[in-house]
């Protein structure tokens, strides 16, 4: 070696400078004050993420080591000037070690990962800015965010956190402590815990988080931990398998979810869904980047079943849930919170959906008292027309794509088959074409249409009643229906309104019902409790139990919420029916009278008109004597109106003009009906 270096002095002097160098650095970087770098530190983390950043405390650096390691003291990052509270971030002391065996690889291991005292404060304003969004300084929206890949994480400590998060979107308001330890012992499937607990909207929420040891965690290697999740009524269990640690872009989830009502669900997932009673839902998620697949939804909604395949796609402006969902079973009146109306006082859950979720998760199983007993109406405020404000905000925040199909109903007193929708949400309009319920004989069926895109939102019904057969309604102490015949129909509705009821006090439309042949049953006055058919110009004979109806029409004109009938026409074999009055939708008024004519000459009968007052909730019925002339008047009065009849038939079906009962009907319209 000697022998070399005499013959290469400069390689000799070349070897011996750079291991003066390699000591000189050793020795600089082992007495560097580190301390001198946190401004351009600083200055750096300000650049990447937008929110500025300061050093407080001392900056220490270990790196002779195979796991060198900072540690930073006094860390904070600001929040945008928009926002409420100053701080985003801070934390007493951060310490970080990577793995240089690792690093050579490729491949970025965190040994460990400490987090004394850190505060977490974070916010989302009403236009969409947050806290969050980094890299900029106003928190502009990211619409193409992909979920976070976090580097493997061997060693997790967080003491004493704490997290504050406000939503001015959604409506959410989150303030809490946040831990995470490990365990000793490479066997404990429970060694790593994460609790979470505070309150959320002003009500209790708890996260309980347990996984195996991370210490012999690998890149390569699936990770799975369980997690039980409270907030107020909502109870979550979940077994998360992430794929690749920690690529949160790749999950296999299965949950259990229940609760009181499914639109809550909203301030965990951001997903504008249905009020609903109590519910319980289990699945299977797996999340591909920006994309959630739920291939076997299954569990209980009320007293009604549920399954079907969703997908979830958050890769744009909004999220997207596209679904098709089924019910063995139906029962109607689970639909009544959907439509503003209070939940049914009992439901039916099933209590086994836990067991979706794998046996490493406990199961905390909370089936009511009472499960399986038939589900009550709910009880209304005196108001058939529910008054529940749609929350607009929620619907202009995802987009949609559902159907649903029923193969059977629980419907009391409505002999009911199936039902079924296709509802798709669309920046702010949802429409649902084509929504169907199938009855025994006949259907209900057509469009609605609701556009959130304004404060008010604006809504069109046109909806159709075909083929309906009258003699399926009938209660079951009747022997036989009251009335046969076919009933054929339409309403069309267009009016603004934030609920219901308010929607109906402001429309505008029209609303037709034809009976273009049928026949009316002594059992017809079993509905009223007074004889109507005797009330109605002796209806029936003493020789008849029914009577022909050759055409019978109820037209109905709405302006401004109120109600006014142009044509109530039924022209039976004996009597002449006809009828006037109007429905007043904003305070639900009812204000209609009945009045028969007979067409021959009949010794007995009563002239008084029969009328229908109250509300729509409590209807009654009772005669007037004496006001014949100014509430109903009389068969000749409304013998001419063609016109009316006309378009009423018109409106609902044209070929219902040629009829051959109603087409009679028509060509004796016009000179008053003489028989």
């Amino acid at each position: 070696m000697q022998d070399f270096f005499r013959a290469h002095p400069r390689t000799k002097w070349t070897g011996i400078v750079l291991l003066v160098l390699i000591v000189a650095a050793v020795i600089f970087l082992s007495l560097f004050n580190w301390n001198l770098l946190r401004p351009a530190l600083a200055r750096q983390i300000t650049a990447a993420t937008g929110r500025a950043t300061a050093i407080d405390g001392d900056l220490k650096v270990h790196l002779w080591s195979w796991n060198p390691s900072a540690e930073v003291n006094g860390l904070t990052l600001k929040n945008p000037p928009w926002a409420d509270r100053d701080l985003m971030f801070g934390a007493k002391r951060i310490t970080i070690s990577v793995s240089l065996a690792r690093l050579l690889r490729g491949q970025i291991v965190l040994p460990q990962v400490d987090l004394l005292e850190p505060v977490i404060n974070l916010e989302r304003d009403s236009k969409g800015r947050a806290s969050w969004e980094l890299g900029t300084k106003a928190g502009t929206p990211n619409h193409n965010t992909k979920p976070a890949k976090v580097p493997t994480v061997r060693r997790l400590l967080i003491e004493n956190g704490k997290l504050h998060v406000v939503d001015e979107i959604r409506k959410l308001t989150f303030s809490g402590s946040l831990v995470a330890a490990e365990r000793s012992g490479k066997d404990d499937p429970d060694a790593f815990k994460v609790r979470c607990s505070g309150t959320l909207n002003a009500k209790p929420f708890q996260l309980d988080a347990n996984g195996g040891p991370l210490l012999d965690l690998e890149p390569s290697k699936p990770y799975s931990f369980s997690a039980h999740l409270t907030a107020s009524d909502i109870n979550l269990e979940t077994h998360v398998t992430v794929l690749k640690p920690f690529d949160l872009g790749l999950l296999d989830v299965k949950f259990a979810v229940s609760g009181n009502d499914l639109a809550d669900v909203f301030y965990l997932t951001g997903l504008a869904l249905p009020n609903t009673p109590k519910y319980r839902l289990a699945a299977t998620v797996h999340v591909s980047g920006t994309r959630y697949s739920i291939d076997d939804l299954s569990g209980r909604v009320g007293s009604s079943d549920i399954a079907g395949k969703a997908e979830v796609d958050i890769a744009g402006d909004k999220p997207k849930l596209t679904a098709k969902l089924t019910s063995k079973t139906l029962n109607i009146v689970d639909l009544a919170p959907t439509l503003g109306q209070p939940a049914p006082k009992a439901t039916s859950l099933a209590a086994s959906d836990n067991d979706h979720v794998n046996k490493g998760t406990k199961a905390r199983k909370t089936a009511p008292a009472g499960a399986n007993a038939p589900a009550e109406p709910p009880a209304g405020d005196g108001r058939l027309l529910p008054d529940a404000d749609l929350q607009v905000n929620r619907v202009r925040g995802m987009d949609a794509d559902v159907t649903y199909h029923a193969g059977a109903i629980v419907a009391p007193k409505v002999p009911m088959q199936a039902v079924g929708f296709h509802l798709i949400l669309d920046n702010g309009v949802l429409t649902i074409d084509p929504l169907t319920f199938v009855l025994d004989a006949g259907k209900f069926s057509g469009k609605v249409q609701i556009d959130a895109r304004n404060d008010i939102p604006v809504s069109d019904i046109d909806m159709r009643i075909e083929n309906v057969e009258l003699s399926q309604f009938k209660s079951a102490s009747m022997k036989d229906p009251p009335l046969t015949g076919n009933l054929e129909g339409r309403f069309q509705f267009h009016g603004a309104g934030s609920s219901i009821h308010k929607f109906a006090a402001n429309s505008d439309g029209a609303m037709s019902v034809v009976i273009p042949h049928g026949q009316i049953r002594e059992a017809f006055a079993e509905l009223t409790g007074i004889n109507v058919l005797k009330a109605l110009g002796l209806l029936l004979s003493k020789e008849e139990d029914k009577t022909d109806i050759r055409c019978g029409i109820v037209d109905f004109k709405d302006h401004a919420g109120s109600f006014n009938t142009t044509t109530v026409y039924v022209d039976t074999t004996n009597v002449l029916i006809t009828g006037r009055g109007k429905i007043n939708l904003g305070d639900e008024d009812i204000d209609l009278a009945l009045q028969g004519d007979p067409k021959k000459v009949r010794l007995l009968r009563l002239r008084s008109p029969i009328s229908l007052h109250g509300t729509l909730l409590h209807p009654a019925v009772g005669l007037q004597a004496g006001k014949l002339a100014e509430q109903a008047g009389i068969a000749a009065a409304l013998g001419v109106l063609l016109t009316p009849v006309a378009s009423a038939l018109a409106f609902i079906d044209p070929g219902l003009a040629k009829d051959k009962d109603c087409s009679t009907v028509l060509a004796q319209a016009d000179a008053g009906v003489k028989n």
